[in-house]
């Protein structure tokens, strides 16, 4: 499951396709243009808490940690609530580390994250709206602080049929985000205590394996974290 939120959250953050609908005075495309301003200025790191709503088993998950977002397409997850392990990419290799099992999962991070590295997604936003439909949310959930908008893969995928972006109409900062999988789970991340342009080192998103640690190869698509 975790490697469907961090792809989805990149998406997120990307912001692809510009549509000319109006949101109570202010296009779509405008909010959009707003946002990418932001997260394309430079690097970026947040709190994050994490809760997967789980249908079948009528219970909820909750994770807590921070996230670094540098150019071009790397990132680090920092769990740190319930368990503590990482989860890094430089936009070429995908490392998830597990300190308590010293193990190392190593795979390639277009596996995870799409056929495209991020800093595509990053260069041209556009190219996304050739996979997802994207709208303003129904007026019923937009919120008084808030913009939301809507997104749907154009293609059915189990993992993934709707996205919710919860965007602040004071700063452009991604709040929220929503997702939601054919088999009725929810999972909601909610970022807070943004810092930009922190001048963040690129070693942040290079994991050096420890010597002693298991080291498992991924193949394909999977899910990281289940």
């Amino acid at each position: 499951m975790i490697n469907i939120m961090i792809r989805y959250f990149a998406i997120c953050v990307l912001l692809f396709g510009l549509w000319p609908n109006t949101c109570w005075g202010l296009e779509a495309a405008d909010i959009l243009n707003r946002v990418q301003q932001r997260y394309t200025a430079g690097d970026f790191e947040a709190d994050f808490v994490q809760e997967a709503h789980l249908s079948a088993m009528g219970m909820v998950d909750t994770a807590k940690g921070h996230l670094y977002f540098g150019s071009p397409g790397m990132m680090r997850w920092h769990y740190k609530v319930p368990e503590e392990y990482l989860i890094i990419t430089d936009g070429d290799t995908l490392w998830i580390y597990r300190p308590e099992d010293n193990q190392v999962m190593l795979g390639r991070a277009t596996d995870y994250f799409g056929s495209k590295k991020g800093a595509d997604f990053l260069s041209k936003p556009g190219e996304l709206s050739r996979e997802f439909v994207m709208a303003l949310a129904p007026q019923n959930l937009q919120e008084k602080e808030q913009y939301v908008l809507k997104l749907v893969p154009k293609v059915e995928l189990p993992s993934l049929t709707e996205l919710y972006l919860f965007i602040s109409k004071q700063t452009f900062d991604i709040i929220k985000t929503v997702t939601c999988n054919a088999f009725g789970d929810r999972t909601v991340i909610r970022f807070d205590r943004y810092r930009f342009n922190r001048g963040l080192s690129s070693s942040l998103f290079v994991f050096e394996i420890p010597n002693s640690a298991d080291v498992l190869e991924l193949q394909g698509e999977q899910e990281v974290g289940d």
